[in-house]
């Protein structure tokens, strides 16, 4: 019962206050517990997207404000796919680049790289472990996401002359081509994101009908329309039409 007198004298009025009892306040909580246990997921989910696709637009500009840079004074040439062939294309972007952890070519990654079998987004394993082998140089950055640098294999990779390959979130899962792994390839003229034509994304990010396939032509993807949604819709999105699933 709650007790309060009118102002200026006069008579006392009491009115009654009902607390809430402790089954309700439980079931209050209950309540509240179950709506975060649902929405929680979606907003830990849209964060990490969020962080994914600014790490991976950065990391972007940061590569290619290096290798323009680098062709000033330069004349690009294909570096091979061997140990020295790593160690060169790492000397191009080396000056802007805060490495936290330096690994080389190591062949072992001491925390640089995964060194387990990375998943295709169709679910497949890479056979290459990029961590354990000597034609990658392998750093850890400063933000906690990780770098490879190797060279271009001419003959097979369509005249790259390098190639770098970034791992958002450096050893942390998921470890998956699409996911937390993307890839740059370095031409004579330019540096340009994995998947950055329409029939590389269709074969390597995934294909018709929305059956994923490696995940490595996912990088542009990224970039060009800040979304991850070819791992939420793909049936409903191309290159040419539709770029969001909403």
């Amino acid at each position: 019962m709650l007790y309060l007198k009118k102002r200026g004298g006069g008579q006392t009025r009491f009115l009654s206050a009902k607390a809430f009892t402790l089954a309700e306040v439980l079931v209050t909580l209950g309540i509240i517990g179950v709506v975060a246990a649902m929405t929680m997921p979606t907003l830990v989910a849209k964060y990490q997207e969020k962080a994914t696709v600014t790490k991976l637009k950065k990391m972007y500009s940061v590569l290619t404000q290096a290798y323009n840079t680098y062709k000033i004074d330069n004349t690009p040439q294909v570096f091979g796919y061997d140990e020295e062939g790593a160690i060169q294309t790492y000397n191009v972007f080396k000056p802007y680049l805060k490495v936290a952890k330096d690994c080389g070519t190591e062949s072992a990654s001491n925390g640089c790289f995964y060194v387990k079998g990375y998943k295709k987004l169709d679910g497949d394993s890479v056979l290459a472990i990029y961590g354990i082998n000597n034609k990658y140089y392998k750093v850890l950055l400063a933000d906690g996401s990780s770098v490879l640098f190797r060279g271009g294999d001419y003959s097979y990779s369509n005249n790259q002359l390098m190639e770098v390959f970034y791992d958002v979130n450096g050893e942390a899962p998921p470890n998956t081509w699409g996911k937390d792994l993307f890839e740059f390839d370095i031409y004579a003229d330019k540096l340009v994101p994995n998947g950055h034509t329409k029939e590389e994304f269709e074969r390597y990010c995934f294909s018709d009908g929305g059956k994923y396939e490696w995940g490595s032509a996912c990088t542009a993807w990224v970039i060009y329309n800040e979304n991850m949604d070819y791992l939420k819709c793909p049936e409903k999105l191309s290159w040419d039409g539709k770029k969001k699933c909403n």
